[in-house]
């Protein structure tokens, strides 16, 4: 590796620079020759005024990159070339897991390739990296003995999420300057913090006035706060369905028979290829209240209960007869099963796979069609909810079509894990929200988005005449859009930007508010009010985020297996006689069993399916919200926006 201090040449490399270094007076620290500070205004040239002092360069191969000293506006130059680079900040800070720090920069990017995976291998993108290192100067895992916390927004559950990671600003596509930040907390066990910045690609990227200082953004609340409700009704046991062999952490529900009581639709999967991208259902069955099934198709195995994705199972009233069908993707073809029998009503082998943009796990086309990822109910043709419906391989490709199953139109590009729909310009109709572009109900693209990673969940609303399109993008940050233009109005580097969901979910606040999660490298909370302000953090832990009409007011609390938060922390109802001990993490989901039209939290994991209610009867007129549960995503979206 080369000292890189670069001069004016922007084809050069490791040249030392010509501007005079400035007095430094760090201290060496055992086991290592990197200069150490107490103070982070004390690190030197951090921020590129004196170009590339106290940086070293790193390259996958001669002639990846070109750097140079932008001498107009101040920072630096990187010119990529393809292939990875690395810009490491040889001093480090010393730090503790009690302080809350800000990383700033103002960036310019224009990258001319859009191309994103896991692995990074041919990715376009820069980022700006901060490492938790303990007293070795190792790596900080996040790790837990066990799992004592809310319902994360992912499948399932984890006791190690990776290495910390909550401090990175990431960013990618074609942007003007812009000034970015992160917020974090160091993990536990932080002894120092380290800096870099990476990338890869080919196109340009600026950056100047990187900064890191130990803050608090103004108007942030942390951690625990004292509950704004003031009453809130606990528990009863309603009613715990033993379950049988064809239990699946994948559950749907509906009203198959037209009785007005749900019924539920487990599915069974397993993987028949690499990576996370080829599963296929091999058993789904329908339960009613009473435990018993209802019918059956495939072969049940306990083995294939826990699912890492969504799967294409969807429950709707398809013909408007007031029963729900099925409709699923076997084998490879697009079923509609009749929900009170499971026989095939109609059938259609799924789409042929297809490369698309090859993001993430990279071209899904190890078999002639997909196996399918999720489905979407949807209103593209204006003939009313339900009558439409969105089916999607995992990463790249979606199809639309009519619940006769014929194909409608289909799109390529870095996918959403579950599409959000909704009626954005008022015509009667769903627009679709990909992950990287806005649909018409024709599938014509109105714009595009090119934002680090890929999204995994979104939420649209209207604020102040304006209907503003909220993201939470994997590793990239949340993400606050004008929702008709698909331009950034404000945005927050936080993690592994995970989840999102919005409700009034604090009384005191007269406007509803946005509950966000982390998940890989670092479990954060996070609240923002509707301007896309960051308006309260609580680091390493999470509570839930699936709204609850618990109290039937308005309000909403936060489910967990354990019970119901509120926004900040606080439980406020413990689940009684509550019962998981499953191997792979219990699930919950809500639903209004007792047609109050408060909601019942339902918790389930292999063994049972447990259902809550309130211990007090409503009083008055209660509050029945607006949603489309059927849409039902491990995933947060805006099915869950309760409006």
């Amino acid at each position: 590796m080369s000292f890189s201090s670069i001069d004016d040449n922007p084809q050069s490399a490791g040249v030392a620079s010509r501007a005079s270094p400035r007095e430094v007076r760090g201290k060496r620290t055992r086991g290592t020759s990197s200069l150490v500070f107490d103070l982070p205004e004390k690190l030197p040239n951090l921020g590129f005024e004196d170009g590339f002092l106290y940086w070293v360069c790193d390259f996958e191969k001669p002639g990846t990159l070109s750097l140079g000293i932008n001498r107009e506006g101040g920072g630096i130059r990187i010119i990529g070339h393809g292939g990875s680079w690395e810009l490491r900040y040889k001093p480090l800070l010393r730090a503790s897991g009690m302080e809350h720090y800000i990383l700033e920069a103002k960036v310019k990017c224009n990258f001319v390739d859009r191309r994103f995976t896991f692995s990074g291998a041919g990715s376009a993108f820069a980022s700006i990296n901060v490492m938790a290192l303990d007293e070795d100067l190792n790596p900080i895992r996040v790790r837990f003995s066990r799992w004592t916390f809310g319902d994360p927004g992912e499948p399932f559950l984890r006791e190690d999420l990776g290495i910390w990671s909550c401090g990175n600003i990431s960013f990618c596509g074609s942007l003007g300057w812009r000034h970015l930040y992160s917020f974090f907390k160091p993990p536990r066990g932080t002894k120092y913090l380290s800096l870099s910045v990476r990338g890869g690609g080919r196109g340009e990227v600026y950056i100047k006035g990187l900064r890191l200082s130990r803050h608090i953004p103004n108007g942030v609340s942390l951690n625990v706060r004292p509950t704004p409700f003031k009453s809130v009704p606990q528990a009863l046991l309603y009613k715990r369905i033993p379950l049988g062999d064809y239990a699946g952490k994948f559950l749907r529900i509906g009203d198959l028979n037209g009785d007005g009581r749900p019924e539920f639709v487990f599915a069974q999967n397993e993987r028949i290829g690499p990576g996370d991208i080829y599963k296929h259902i091999t058993c789904i069955t329908a339960v009613d209240l009473e435990g018993n099934i209802l019918w059956q198709r495939g072969r049940p195995d306990l083995r294939n209960y826990e699912v890492t994705s969504d799967l294409p199972v969807g429950v709707m009233d398809l013909n408007g007869d007031g029963k729900d069908e099925v409709i699923c993707c076997m084998n490879f073809e697009i079923l509609v099963l009749d929900g009170i029998t499971g026989e095939i009503v109609r059938r259609k082998p799924t789409p042929k796979s297809r490369e698309g943009g090859g993001y993430c796990e990279g071209p899904e086309t190890l078999f002639e069609r997909i196996t399918g990822d999720c489905i979407v109910f949807c209103n593209l043709r204006g003939q009313g909810e339900g009558k439409d419906f969105i089916l999607k391989d995992r990463y790249n490709n979606l199809w639309a079509y009519t619940a006769d199953l014929d194909e409608l139109w289909s799109y390529s590009g870095k996918l959403i894990h579950s599409p959000l729909v909704y009626d954005f310009d008022g015509d009667g109709r769903d627009e679709v929200f990909t992950g990287d572009a806005l649909l018409d109900d024709s599938g014509r693209v109105l714009w595009t988005i090119d934002l680090y990673d890929h999204c995994d969940s979104a939420v649209v609303y209207e604020h102040k005449g304006k209907l503003i399109l909220a993201l939470a993008h994997q590793n990239g940050g949340f993400y606050f859009l004008d929702a008709l233009r698909g331009e950034v109005l404000k945005e927050h580097h936080l993690g592994h930007a995970q989840v999102l969901s919005l409700g009034r979910f604090d009384p005191s606040v007269n406007e509803r508010l946005i509950c966000a999660q982390t998940y890989w490298g670092g479990l954060n909370q996070f609240l923002f009010d509707l301007d896309g302000n960051l308006i309260h953090a609580s680091f390493e832990k999470v509570f839930g985020w699936v709204p609850v009409n618990w109290i039937g007011d308005g309000t909403e609390l936060l489910a967990s297996p354990r019970g119901l938060y509120d926004c900040y922390g606080n439980l406020l109802v413990e689940f009684p006689d509550s019962y998981t001990r499953s191997k792979w993490g219990a699930k919950v989901f809500v639903w209004d069993v007792g047609n109050d039209p408060r909601d019942e939290v339902l918790v389930w994991d292999e063994y049972y399916l447990t259902i809550y209610t309130q211990a007090e009867r409503a009083k008055g007129e209660v509050y029945r919200p607006k949603r489309r549960l059927y849409n039902q995503t491990f995933y947060g979206n805006g099915n869950f926006v309760s409006l």
